[in-house]
Formats: C-alpha cells, sequence, structure tokens
C-alpha cells in the first residue's frame, strides 16, 4: 500500500499574514476617517492658518464654518464656508477685500481638498482677484 505526502506534510505551512499587513501604506480607507477629523486649525503653509468646524457627522451632509487667517498681507482674516462629502472632501468658498496701501482687491476663492488621513490634507486652491481668475495652486495642510 502507498501512501501520497503533500508539500504541507513534507514542509510545514508559512505563518498566516493578515490582509491589514498587504494595505499600502499611502492608502487609507474613507471608513477609517470621519468628517469630524476635519475640526481644528490647520496649517496650509505661507503664515495661513484654517481653523474649521464641522457641524454634523453624516458623511454626505456635514457643513463646516470657519476662517481662514494669514499674515502674508497683513493680518488677514476671512471667513470660510464648506461642506463635505464621501466623508474625507471638503469643498468650500471664501471672499474678502484686500487693502495693501492704497490698492484695493477683491478677492474671492474656492478650496477643494480630501484628507490623506487624519491629520493631512491636500487637493487645490483656486480663485480671482478682481473678476481676474488665478491659476489653480496645490495646498497641503498639516493639523495642529
Amino acid at each position: 500500500m502507498r501512501v501520497l505526502l503533500s508539500g504541507v506534510a513534507i514542509y510545514p505551512a508559512p505563518a498566516v499574514t493578515t490582509a491589514a499587513a498587504s494595505v499600502p501604506a499611502a492608502k487609507v480607507s474613507p471608513l477609517v476617517l470621519a468628517p469630524s477629523d476635519y475640526n481644528g486649525t490647520w496649517d496650509a503653509g505661507n503664515d495661513t492658518f484654517l481653523d474649521l468646524t464641522v457641524k454634523g457627522n453624516n458623511p454626505d451632509q456635514a457643513k463646516v464654518k470657519g476662517t481662514i487667517t494669514s499674515g502674508t498681507f497683513g493680518d488677514v482674516s476671512v471667513k470660510f464656508k464648506g461642506k463635505i462629502s464621501n466623508s474625507i472632501e471638503l469643498e468650500g468658498k471664501f471672499k474678502t477685500k484686500l487693502t495693501i496701501g492704497p490698492l484695493t482687491a477683491k478677492v474671492q476663492g474656492e478650496l477643494s481638498v480630501h484628507l490623506t488621513d487624519s491629520t493631512h490634507f491636500e487637493g487645490t486652491a483656486s480663485g480671482s482677484v478682481n473678476g481676474i481668475p488665478q491659476p489653480p495652486a496645490p495646498i497641503v495642510g498639516v493639523k495642529l
């Protein structure tokens, strides 16, 4: 009588790996992040800070209010309004009058960002000065 030995019988099975170990570090599951992760103060570089408050935790209906402050053109503070979709995407608008010496300009802008993790976002900022569109610029934020 013959007995057939399989490879598993001769060599023990390797240790079981979990699915979490195979997820690339750069990819974050949107299920892990929540709209409330936008709450707080964010450093957007160039002496610009966003102080955001999220109202509601529904991933598709959360509203965001806050202020954008910048020391680049003096101490400018602008109101910001936006909304969150898909738990991690924030779209919002701001507008202000900016006075530098004898010049006054109407500035309108839009912010479109998404969370890369609970303490970082990236996206674009675009706008216009006195009705003249400005090219979109990349923006990265770090939660303080």
